[in-house]
């Protein structure tokens, strides 16, 4: 199975490094893990009970680069809300840090981040210096930012190189037209991330064992899925929510041990999965893994894809992050 976007694969990783790192790293890896939950929690708060992905790692390393490039109350409104400041002790080098240890022997991770400039413009050689020590030397180019469909596919085939063919690159992310506002509004500069994790079972599942198995639709339909099956001694625990919802939890090894599925999943038929969604926070998460204990199971999961394409305009104002979304109070003064 092969994940374009480091989602809880990552995570498990992050809330395993938090009891092994050094204080600082595993204090930005638990604070990191924190803010891309509670972003997550928010963004899905709008959509229910629905497919959805995020990289709660990748979100954080956007908004770092924003930490960089912004000034003022936005910054300070920044910190606030990630709950740490790259211009911390420790903090950059903690963060890249995080990135090798996410990265390992027995499965692939790419991860590519970029800063394009729009022609006529020249960053800053502080700003440039900052970046590059806060990211672990991110790639900065020029790209013709009003040319709107161009830079798409400039943007994608970056993707593609940087993810050594992982991803298939930024997809179509409903910013590249003109619209009311007109392709200016793409602004001087892109801040673009890009990841791909690819991966093999600890335990294959055996091909002979996939049938078509019946699947409870959020509407409360039921439909039928092609369901892996596979028989395991898997860390898993049975939990209940503040609200008296019981639930379970198992963690499926990939290959080599060292980064994990965390499956989280309501016990009773009816209870949709969003029921869960408050839950989640970098506390609660290293929590259950904790108490996971080895038990025999018969686990089954869908065969799936999913893409998700996200405006974080709104979970970012609901945590608190606000002026780097007004013209008036902006400050990217630090860039140029």
């Amino acid at each position: 199975m092969q994940v374009t976007l480091v989602t809880l694969v990552a995570l498990v990783a992050l809330v395993a490094l938090a009891g092994s790192e050094p204080l600082d790293a595993a204090g930005v890896a638990q604070l990191v893990t924190d803010f891309g939950l509670r972003l997550f929690r928010a963004a899905l708060a709008a959509r229910g009970d629905t497919n959805a992905i995020l990289s709660p790692y990748g979100a954080a390393s956007v908004l770092v680069a924003l930490q960089v490039a912004t000034a003022g109350r936005g910054r300070r409104q920044l910190e606030e809300a990630m709950g740490f400041s790259i211009d911390a002790p420790g903090v950059p080098l903690a963060l890249r840090a995080l990135l090798r240890s996410l990265r390992g022997r027995s499965h692939r991770l790419e991860a590519a981040q970029g800063l394009f400039v729009a022609r006529g413009v020249t960053p800053s050689g502080a700003f440039v210096t900052r970046i590059r020590r806060a990211l672990g030397a991110p790639g900065i180019a020029r790209l013709e930012l009003r040319h709107g469909e161009g830079a798409r596919r400039a943007l994608n085939a970056w993707a593609r190189q940087r993810t050594r063919g992982g991803t298939p690159g930024m997809g179509d992310l409903g910013i590249w037209g003109g619209g009311a506002e007109g392709p200016e509004r793409l602004g001087t500069a892109e801040n673009a991330r890009a990841e791909f994790f690819g991966g093999s079972w600890g335990v294959p599942f055996p091909p002979g064992a996939t049938r078509a198995r019946p699947f409870l639709r959020p509407d409360g339909s039921e439909g039928s899925a092609d369901m892996m099956e596979a028989t395991l001694r898997l860390r898993c625990g049975d939990f209940e929510s503040p609200g008296g919802v019981p639930f379970a939890v198992a963690e499926v090894p990939y290959a080599g041990g060292e980064v994990a599925l965390l499956l989280v999943a309501p016990q009773e038929r009816h209870v949709p999965v969003v029921t869960l969604a408050p839950l989640l926070d970098a506390r609660t998460v290293t929590n259950w893994v904790a108490q996971l204990r080895p038990a025999p199971r018969v686990l089954a999961l869908p065969r799936f894809s999913l893409e998700s394409s996200w405006d974080l305009r709104g979970p970012l104002k609901a945590l608190g992050i606000l002026d780097l979304f007004d013209p008036e109070r902006a400050n990217f003064s630090p860039v140029t």
